[in-house]
C-alpha cells in the first residue's frame, strides 16, 4: 500500500481517457472487487460490479486507506502507463 493512501485517488483520477474503467481492486484483507467504473470523492471510491456479489452488492464505497493494490483486466499499451503518472518505459508486448 503506497504510504500515502491518497495515491490512489490521484491514480484513479489519472486514468486514461481511452482505457475503460475496469478492473479489480484487491483490500488490505485480501479481498477481490472487481469493477466496470467507478466515482471518487476525497476520501474514498464508489466502484460499480458488472453483477452483483453473492450478497447482492453491485457497488462497494471504499476508503483509499483499505486498498491493497489495483489490478486491471484490459490491454494497456505500454505508452498508456505515463498518463497514470508513471515515469520509464516498459517493453513493447
Amino acid at each position: 500500500m503506497p504510504k500515502d493512501p491518497h495515491a490512489w485517488l490521484e491514480m484513479l483520477r489519472r486514468w486514461p481517457k481511452d482505457l475503460p474503467k475496469r478492473g479489480v481492486l484487491v483490500t488490505t484483507l485480501n479481498e477481490q472487487i472487481p469493477f466496470v467504473g467507478y466515482a471518487l470523492d476525497g476520501f474514498a471510491a464508489v466502484v460499480q460490479r458488472q453483477t452483483p456479489d453473492s450478497l447482492g452488492a453491485r457497488q462497494v464505497i471504499i476508503p483509499y486507506t483499505a486498498i491493497s493494490y489495483l489490478k486491471i483486466t484490459a490491454v494497456v499499451p505500454p505508452k498508456m502507463f505515463v498518463e497514470f503518472g508513471f515515469e520509464g518505459e516498459l517493453p513493447k508486448a
